[in-house]
């Protein structure tokens, strides 16, 4: 593969983790339903907690988009997304098993796209091709 294609993959690996996340945030900012997931969970200030971790995410990937302060923003999704899969999503206590699966399914997602942002954390510090760097 030519070695002018890396810098476009680059950016396209980006903007698709980058998508994702600002969804993600946009949702927990924006969507009541997030709240009273959480308020379901017994998450106490649900409606704060979905604010900050909203917050957290959007500005996370805004940043990873940009590839500008790309090790603070991995850092903010990191430290949104990781807890809540253990605190959201504890499928080992359901016992009805579609509802264990589906909690299975999120926190597995919680878990790949915290181990996604530290990727991103540990390349924070390199050259990132057609990124405003920083």
């Amino acid at each position: 593969m030519p070695e002018s294609i890396y810098p476009w993959l680059h950016l396209a690996g980006r903007v698709l983790f980058a998508s994702f996340l600002i969804v993600f945030g946009l949702r927990h900012l924006f969507s009541p339903r997030i709240a009273e997931y959480m308020q379901l969970k017994g998450i106490p200030g649900p409606r704060v907690v979905a604010w900050a971790m909203g917050l957290m995410v959007l500005v996370g990937g805004v940043f990873i988009l940009l590839g500008w302060h790309r090790f603070i923003g991995a850092g903010l999704v990191f430290l949104a997304v990781f807890p809540s899969g253990w605190a959201l999503h504890p499928f080992w206590t359901e016992s009805d098993p579609q509802t264990r699966q589906s909690e299975m399914a999120h926190f597995l997602k919680a878990l790949a796209i915290a181990g996604a942002a530290l990727l991103v954390a540990f390349y924070g510090n390199t050259v990132w091709p057609l990124s405003l760097g920083g």
